[in-house]
């Protein structure tokens, strides 16, 4: 596998994050907040980090599209964007900071919350309560594709509206569907058996059907091979993928060579004989 360190954490992983900081991490107080890179930090309260936090109980921490929320008590939100290589740590009394330190909260119980991030990409906000209209993207975000709202019948509306987009495009888009990332857009094209440069008009309604069923399958069996790995919540754990970053090796389909071909500034992994183009493209990848 390449280039793993670069891999943005995705929806499985957020979970995963999620679940852990809800077992180990909720209830705790913060008892300091380190700033390294004050490059990282967008405070929109005029007070220091350090003051505002000490003190403050982690109650609770939600997912949104590609954020961590943090609620604190009393009210208050730490929002944190991950980015391409932020990795979020749970440092235990003992252990050492994992990678570039660039933000750190000192718990109750002697542990500490780790942000690293060597090309210090990664945003953490400092926000009142449900104050969110200052943060890039985070209320633009589309349908929660882990909603109820998500079903068959809106996702045919949602694509009926974006007929003119490439469909690799298409589920990448936070402000459509939120959350798809890079990796599992690969693998739900796969699995839905379309190439990735398909524009939507072309797909017929029996394969936006079964666009909307490999999202919802992949990223379930997604969220469910993170979790069997148990590996801890800074890694973003990518072995399970079938095509994703196996440019060169043989399909578990059909034992054709993986190809890797840019979509709108994004490398995209696909079988060329499991997905066949609709459209005569600029190279003809099945040979």
């Amino acid at each position: 596998m390449k280039d793993i360190f670069l891999t943005m954490p995705e929806l499985p992983d957020l979970i995963y994050i999620q679940k852990h900081l809800h077992a180990h991490v909720a209830g705790r107080s913060i008892t300091r907040c380190d700033v390294k890179q004050p490059v990282v930090l967008r405070n929109t309260i005029d007070e220091p980090p350090a003051q505002l936090l000490a003190g403050r109980t982690l109650a609770r921490f939600d997912l949104h599209g590609p954020f961590i929320a943090i609620q604190l008590s009393p009210p208050l939100e730490i929002i944190i964007n991950l980015m391409l290589a932020g990795k979020l740590q749970h440092q235990l009394a003992g252990e050492r900071p994992e990678g570039y330190l660039c933000f750190s909260l000192e718990l109750s119980d002697r542990s500490r919350l780790n942000i690293c991030d060597e090309q210090k990409m990664v945003k953490v906000y400092i926000v009142p309560a449900g104050e969110h209209r200052r943060i890039p993207r985070y209320t633009q975000q589309g349908i929660d594709i882990l909603s109820p709202e998500f079903t068959a019948e809106r996702f045919r509306q949602i694509a009926a509206n974006h007929r003119r987009k490439q469909v690799r495009v298409f589920i990448n888009d936070h402000t459509i569907v939120s959350a798809i990332g890079n990796a599992y857009a690969d693998e739900i094209l796969f699995e839905a058996r379309i190439h990735p440069k398909t524009f939507v008009a072309r797909l017929t309604n029996d394969q936006i059907d079964g666009l909307y069923n490999a999202i919802r399958s992949m990223i379930a069996w997604g969220i469910a091979e993170v979790e069997k790995a148990k590996k801890p919540i800074q890694t973003k754990v990518r072995e399970h993928m079938r095509v994703r970053n196996r440019k060169g090796e043989p399909c578990p389909r059909c034992g054709t060579t993986i190809r890797r071909e840019g979509v709108r500034g994004h490398d995209v992994f696909f079988c060329p004989l499991c997905q066949p183009p609709t459209r005569e493209l600029f190279l003809d990848w099945r040979h």
